[in-house]
This record gives structure tokens, C-alpha cells and sequence, in this order.
């Protein structure tokens, strides 16, 4: 009883044993089976992934060629440069190149008044894109003559609608302003600054009858436009 029992023990535990074994060489097998499963998805995995980012890499990269491209072009529209305007040459043309002035202009003693004589160059100049006129000439005569120089430049501004200016002379006057110029008629408007200290100036000009020339005069007030002193008045042809 005890041996049947003890070879029944004996079958049991075998049967164990093997069963153990079995189980563990199922587990083995298993374990490598799904082992080499899970590799081989991660060589998938990582092959896709591998993909995608070398995909993305290239939109990446076809992305910023294009943003590049798009950039360059911004960028050559920007540095256009503009074109001078027409109306430079225009006004040259109109003007002439030449013109010999007379007139009178406010005496040394800001009274009386003198004869004034000069005459004027101009062309279209800085690449054409600027008006530009050298004046000469005298004022007074004998021991109160004086010479008069002036260079002075303008320009149209189609954003403002007015042409701008800006002139210095040799007894160290500026003035900066803007004009209007439509139908042969000139207004001016500038501020100035000499020894004098500082004011404002108007010139007035008149081109509508040809064969007389440009008349033209100005005036220019010390206390902020209150009152105005008749400064030159002259025509030029």
C-alpha cells in the first residue's frame, strides 16, 4: 500500500516534473516567441517612425524653402526703389534753365527799398529727383551794394499733394517750407532762421502771362505772423 502509494506519489510528482517542465519550455518558447514579436514591432515601430520623421523632416524643409522663397520675395519688393517724380523735369521745363531777374528788395535799414538785379540757374538734379536753383545778384548800389547768393532745392510730394523746399543763402539765412503751384500761380510757406533770429516767410508768384516772365514778391513777419514787411518784389524771365 505504501509502495503503490509512493509509486503514485513517484507518477504524480513525474508528471509534475514534466508538467513543470513543459510549462516552463512553453514559457521559454513563449517568451521567446513574443520576444521576437516585440521586436520585431519595435523594428516597425522604429522603422515608421523613422519615416515620419524623415517625412516631416522634408515638409520641414520644403516648409522653410518656401517661407525662404516667400521671404526673399518680400524682401526684393521692399528694396524697390522709387521713382523720382515727373514732375521735377516738368517744372524745370516750365521754368527754364535760365532767367535773368529785376526788381527791388528791402534796403540794410529794413525801410527803404533798393534795386535788386540777378539771375537764376536751374536744373533738375540729385538723380532727378529735386528742382534745383542757384540764385545771384546784387542789391543797392555804390557803398551799400550787397551780393546775394542763394541755393535752393524742391521737390513734389504726391503724399502731401505740395512740393517741399528748402534753401540757405551767404548771410546765413535757412528757410524750409512747402508751396503750391497749380494754374501758373505760386503760394509759399516757410520758416526761417538767420542772424536775424527766427520767422515766417511767404512767397506769392504769378507765371500766368508768359511773355512778362514769373513776377513773383514776398513777404516775412518776426512776431509769428501778427504783422508782415513786404521784403522783395521782382520779375524774372
Amino acid at each position: 500500500m505504501k509502495k503503490i502509494s509512493i509509486a503514485l506519489f513517484s507518477i504524480v510528482a513525474m508528471a509534475g516534473v514534466a508538467s513543470a517542465q513543459t510549462a516552463k519550455g512553453s514559457a521559454s518558447a513563449g517568451a521567446t516567441v513574443n520576444a521576437g514579436a516585440a521586436a520585431k514591432a519595435g523594428t516597425g515601430a522604429a522603422t515608421g517612425a523613422a519615416g515620419s520623421a524623415a517625412g516631416a523632416a522634408k515638409t520641414g524643409a520644403g516648409a522653410a524653402t518656401g517661407a525662404a522663397g516667400s521671404a526673399t520675395a518680400q524682401a526684393g519688393a521692399a528694396m524697390e526703389m522709387p521713382k523720382p517724380p515727373a514732375e521735377v523735369k516738368d517744372m524745370v521745363k516750365m521754368a527754364g534753365a535760365h532767367n535773368n531777374c529785376k526788381g527791388t528788395g528791402l534796403g540794410m535799414d529794413m525801410k527803404s527799398e533798393v534795386k535788386f538785379t540777378g539771375s537764376i540757374n536751374r536744373k533738375a538734379d540729385l538723380d532727378n529727383w529735386w528742382v534745383h536753383e542757384s540764385m545771384t545778384g546784387t542789391m543797392g548800389e555804390g557803398k551799400t551794394k550787397a551780393t546775394m547768393k542763394m541755393e535752393a532745392y524742391m521737390t513734389w510730394d504726391a503724399k502731401m499733394g505740395k512740393w517741399r523746399m528748402v534753401s540757405v543763402m551767404n548771410d546765413g539765412t535757412q528757410m524750409v517750407g512747402t508751396a503750391d503751384f497749380k494754374d501758373g500761380k505760386l503760394e509759399a510757406v516757410s520758416d526761417t532762421t538767420g542772424p536775424m533770429g527766427s520767422g515766417m516767410f511767404k512767397d506769392h508768384g504769378d507765371a500766368t502771362d508768359k511773355k512778362a516772365g514769373m513776377h513773383m514778391w514776398g513777404e516775412m513777419s518776426m512776431d509769428k505772423g501778427k504783422t508782415w514787411t513786404k521784403v522783395y518784389d521782382m520779375t524774372c524771365k
